[in-house]
């Protein structure tokens, strides 16, 4: 144990082990309800030995957060599954995401970028275009959602001050997947 008290304890903050635990705790069961998520049977019916066999240096997460379950004589039992629409919102819809970003914006001259975007939009003719974007100045940032059949269906948002660029990316999609109905 080191005499210099770290950064965490001055802050009264928890130590990154335990927030780390807390959040697979809080994964796990957020998790447990919804068997028919993906990664449900993955983390719940493998053999915890499958995880712990991984590797010797480093314990797995999932083996490591049953054997606190475990002690903590949690009986995940308890907890009733949900029952999720049929189908599920991630199966729902099929999202065909196009990128023009295949290379570098240093790389590629605008022309081919251009013939790309027409390529792509002659492919995808039968789909109806939504463009997102996002902007972050300092620890401001918001996202958009553009329907260029629509001009007047144009959406903002301003998130909370310091979200991520991929938190304003996802707020993005998520805006024009909720505004298709009405396009």
């Amino acid at each position: 144990m080191s005499s210099i008290k770290s950064l965490y304890t001055e802050a009264g903050e928890p130590s990154l082990e335990h927030q780390r635990i807390k959040l697979a705790f809080n994964y796990v069961l957020n998790l447990k309800p919804l068997p028919r998520k993906p990664c449900h049977d993955v983390v719940f019916e493998a053999p915890l030995s499958d995880f712990s066999a991984v590797t010797k240096s480093e314990p797995n997460l999932v083996a490591s957060t049953f054997e606190h379950i475990k002690n903590a004589k949690m009986n995940l039992n308890t907890i009733d599954n949900l029952h999720v629409q049929c189908p599920p919102p991630w199966e729902e819809h099929k999202v065909n995401i196009i990128s023009l970003t295949k290379h570098k914006k240093e790389n590629i001259s605008e022309v081919a970028c251009q013939k790309e975007f027409f390529r792509i939009k002659e492919k995808f003719s039968n789909h109806y275009a939504v463009f997102t974007d996002d902007s972050k100045l300092e620890e401001n940032i918001a996202a958009a959602a553009y329907f260029p059949e629509n001009p007047d269906l144009l959406k903002a948002t301003h998130l909370r001050d310091g979200a991520s660029v991929f938190s304003a990316e996802l707020e993005g999609i998520a805006c024009a997947d909720k505004n298709k109905k009405t396009h």
